[in-house]
């Protein structure tokens, strides 16, 4: 079961996601994966870096995985955060994957 879930899991990075998936798209990988990563965007737009974190274990990846392929409504996890004003998990995040700290700084 472990290798099954992690083979799909890593089908699924090259997967967009956008918190309004549409019909067809839901239908294209299974569910509870796609709530998962719904759950990891709506930890990153919370500004908790403990939310984000237990996210992040519920997918069983990586941060560094989930910042190469998932979107969170057209935008990289990062851009996602400073998006929406969230600091503290746009900084656990590029601590994690070593990004560069001027990427933090842009905000609307």
């Amino acid at each position: 079961m472990f290798m099954s879930r992690r083979v799909t899991q890593f089908a699924l990075l090259g997967i967009t996601l956008s918190l309004t998936a549409t019909a067809a798209n839901a239908n294209s990988y299974p569910m509870e994966i796609e709530n998962e990563l719904i759950a990891v965007c709506k930890a990153v737009k919370s500004d908790s870096r403990l939310k984000l974190r237990r996210a992040i274990k519920a997918t069983g990846l990586t941060t560094r995985e989930l910042y190469k392929g998932l979107v969170c409504n057209g935008q990289d996890m990062m851009t996602f955060a400073a998006t929406h004003s969230a600091s503290r998990t746009a900084q656990h995040i590029a601590a994690r994957v070593n990004a560069k700290p001027s990427v933090l700084t842009a905000q609307r």
